[in-house]
C-alpha cells in the first residue's frame, strides 16, 4: 500500500477571490470577527494550564486559529497574518520542557476534554506550518507536543477510548491531527502512532469504522455525537492517504453516503436530538418534529462542509460539492449575523413552525466564546478553497459565485479565470479565460445536480452538460475565450421526507423560508404555487425575495430572522394546502 493522491487540488492562498454572497460574508467575517479576538485570552489557558473544572476552554485556541488561517488562505490580509504568527509564537512558548502544551494541570491531563484540546493546539500548528511558514519552532514543538502525549496514551500506556467524553470519540478525533503531525514532521513513528488509534475504532461502544463499513447507521455508531465522530472519519480519511488500505476508504466513503442521504436538513446542517443539536439521530427524516431536539449545530455543518471537502478532493465525488454549496448559503450564512462579529450556535427550531434564530451566548460562563463563533468563519472561508480547484489537466470550476482565479497548469504557466454573474441568484454566469499565450488544457464544469436544464457553449459549440456530473472542454484556449452558462432556477416544491403534509420551496441551492416581517408565517402552499413564485426586488434586510401567486412573500434562508431577535420569527417547512 501507498500513499495516495487527490484528484482535486486546492489553489495557494489568495489563488481565489470571492466577490459575491460568500465573499462579501467572508471580508466582514474577517475584519469584524476575527481580527478582533483577543488572541492573548486564548492562550492564558495554556500558559497558566488552570482548566481543573473539566472545562473546554482548550479548544478555543486551535478553533479560532484553524479559522483565521483558512480565511486568510481566502483573504491574505496582513493584518490578520501578523495576528496569527504572533499567537502561534505565544502558544509555543507555552510549551514546558518535557514538551508538554495542555491547558490542563499534570495530574487532570488526558482527562475530560484535555486530548480534544491537545488535538485542536495541534491542528492549529500543523495548518501554520502548511499555510503560512515552514517554521522550524513550530515544526519542534509539534514532534516534542506528540511525544509527550505518547507516554501518556499510547502501546505502553492507556487506551485512547477510554480518555475523555462520548465514549472515547472526542479523544480518538486526535486521528487527523496526528496525521498531520507525521506530514510536518515527517516522522514514522507518529504514522504508527496514528495507526494505533484507528485499530482501537474510535469508541468503547464498537469500532465505528468496522461498524460503518458493515452499512450501520450514523445515528447508531458510538453514542451518536455527530461532531466527534465526523471528526474521527474525517482523520481516517487522511490516514487512508497516507496507507492507500481500500477498508479505511470503505469506511470512509459508506459514512459519507450515509450521513449524506440521512443526516442533513433541508438547510445543509446537520445535528440535532439534545437542546444543542448535537447528534445523529435520523435528521432528514426528523428535521420536521418538534421534539427532536434543537436543530443543526453550526460545529457540526463545520465539521461535515470540512469532511465533504476532503472527500471532494481525494475521490472527485460531486455529490459532496453539492452537500457543501447547500450548507454554505443555507445553514451558514444564515448563522452568521449580518455583519459577520458572531455566530448562532443551533439553527432555528423548529423548522416546522415558528422559530427564531438566536446569537451563541458565552458558553462557558465568564470565558466570553462559543465552539460555534469559533468554527463558523472557517465553514466560510472554506467556499474559497472550493470554489476553483486544479486537477492534473487544468482548471476545475465547482462553484459560480463570481470570483477571479489563478490556476497553476502543467507546464509552470498560469491561466487566470474571470467568473462574472449574480450566481446563485441570476440563471446565468460566464467564464473569461487569460493567459500568457495560447495552451491547451482541460476545463472540467461541475453542473450541479439541481440543475435539471443546464447549457453550457463556448465559441459557439454546445457542450454536454449531466446534473451532478463533471462538463469538459478540453481545446486550445487563448485570452479572451468565454464559456458561458445557463442554470436552471426554476423554483421547485420539495415535499417532507416523512411524508407530512408540509412544502419547503427552492431555487437553486438557496433555500426559501416565510419570515414575519413579511406576513404570516402559517400560511398554506401548494406545490404549484412554490413553482409559480416570481422574484421581485430585494428590500432592505433581504438578499432576495419571491411572490407567491397568493400575493404572499418568502426570502431567502440567510435573510429569514437576520435581526436574530425573538421578534423576528421565521419558518422554512410550510403547511401544505
Amino acid at each position: 500500500m501507498s500513499p495516495v493522491k487527490d484528484q482535486l487540488h486546492i489553489l495557494p492562498p489568495g489563488g481565489v477571490s470571492l466577490r459575491g454572497r460568500l465573499g462579501k460574508a467572508l471580508e466582514k467575517s474577517v475584519n469584524h470577527r476575527l481580527k478582533k479576538v483577543n488572541y492573548d485570552h486564548l492562550v492564558a489557558p495554556f500558559r497558566d494550564r488552570n482548566e481543573r473544572d473539566g472545562r473546554w476552554r482548550c479548544e478555543f485556541w486551535g478553533k479560532i486559529v484553524r479559522s483565521a488561517i483558512r480565511s486568510w488562505h481566502a483573504v491574505p490580509d496582513p493584518g490578520l497574518e501578523q495576528l496569527i504568527r504572533k499567537t502561534v509564537h505565544d502558544l509555543c512558548a507555552t510549551q514546558t520542557p518535557d514538551g508538554c502544551i495542555s491547558s490542563y494541570p499534570a495530574e487532570l491531563q488526558t482527562k475530560d476534554w484535555d486530548i480534544w484540546g491537545r488535538k485542536y493546539a495541534l491542528l492549529g500548528l500543523c495548518r501554520y506550518y502548511r499555510e503560512i511558514e515552514r517554521s522550524e519552532e513550530v515544526r519542534h514543538a509539534v514532534a516534542r507536543c506528540l511525544d509527550h502525549l505518547m507516554t501518556q496514551v499510547g502501546p505502553e500506556a492507556q487506551r485512547i477510548v477510554d480518555c475523555g467524553h462520548h465514549t472515547g470519540l472526542a479523544a480518538s478525533s486526535l486521528l487527523g491531527a496526528v496525521v498531520a503531525a507525521a506530514r510536518v514532521t515527517g516522522e514514522k513513528r507518529f504514522l504508527d502512532y496514528a495507526k494505533w488509534i484507528a485499530a482501537q475504532g474510535g469508541s468503547t461502544e464498537g469500532d465505528i469504522f468496522a461498524l460503518a463499513r458493515r452499512g450501520t447507521a450514523p445515528a447508531e455508531l458510538g453514542n451518536g455525537k455527530a461532531y466527534e465522530m465526523t471528526s474521527c472519519f474525517e482523520g481516517l480519511l487522511e490516514l487512508y492517504r497516507e496507507t492507500g488500505d481500500p477498508e479505511q476508504l470503505d469506511a470512509v466513503m459508506k459514512y459519507f453516503r450515509a450521513v449524506r442521504d440521512r443526516e442533513l436538513f433541508i438547510t445543509g446542517a446537520g445535528g440535532l436530538k439534545d437542546m444543542w443539536g448535537e447528534f445523529w439521530y435520523e435528521g432528514r427524516r426528523n428535521q420536521t418534529r418538534s421534539d427532536a431536539g434543537s436543530l443543526g449545530e453550526t460545529c457540526v455543518t463545520t465539521t461535515c462542509i470540512r469532511f465533504f471537502g476532503q472527500i471532494l478532493r481525494l475521490t472527485g465525488e460531486l455529490s459532496a460539492a453539492d452537500e457543501m454549496e447547500r450548507a454554505l448559503y443555507n445553514g451558514i450564512l444564515g448563522a452568521m449575523v449580518p455583519d459577520g462579529s458572531w455566530w448562532l450556535h443551533a439553527n432555528p427550531t423548529p423548522l416546522a413552525g415558528s422559530s427564531f434564530k438566536k446569537r451563541a451566548g458565552d458558553q462557558i460562563p465568564g470565558y466570553g466564546e462559543d465552539c460555534c463563533v469559533a468554527q463558523g468563519p472557517e465553514a466560510l472561508a472554506t467556499a474559497a478553497c472550493y470554489a476553483v480547484m486544479r486537477t492534473e489537466e487544468g482548471p476545475a470550476v465547482l462553484f459560480y459565485e463570481a470570483c477571479e482565479a489563478k490556476i497553476p497548469l502543467a507546464d509552470g504557466s498560469e491561466a487566470a479565470l474571470s467568473i462574472t454573474g449574480n450566481y446563485p441568484d441570476g440563471a446565468t454566469a460566464a467564464i473569461t479565460v487569460s493567459l500568457s499565450a495560447p495552451r491547451r488544457f482541460r476545463l472540467k464544469l461541475r453542473v450541479p445536480a439541481w440543475s435539471t436544464r443546464t447549457r453550457i457553449r463556448v465559441a459557439g459549440e454546445e457542450i454536454p452538460a449531466r446534473p451532478g456530473t463533471f462538463a469538459e472542454i478540453d481545446r486550445l484556449w487563448t485570452t479572451g475565450d468565454r464559456v458561458e452558462l445557463e442554470f436552471d432556477l426554476r423554483f421547485r416544491a420539495v415535499p417532507a421526507p416523512d411524508g407530512g403534509a408540509l412544502l419547503a420551496a427552492m431555487r437553486g441551492p438557496v433555500l426559501f423560508a416565510r419570515d414575519s416581517r413579511l406576513g404570516e408565517l402559517d400560511t398554506p402552499v401548494s406545490p404549484e404555487e412554490i413553482e409559480n413564485a416570481q422574484e421581485i426586488p430585494a428590500e432592505p434586510e433581504f438578499a432576495r425575495l419571491c411572490r407567491l401567486p397568493d400575493g404572499s412573500k418568502l426570502c431567502d434562508y440567510a435573510s429569514a430572522g437576520n435581526r436574530f431577535t425573538p421578534e423576528n420569527t421565521l419558518r422554512v417547512w410550510l403547511p401544505k394546502r
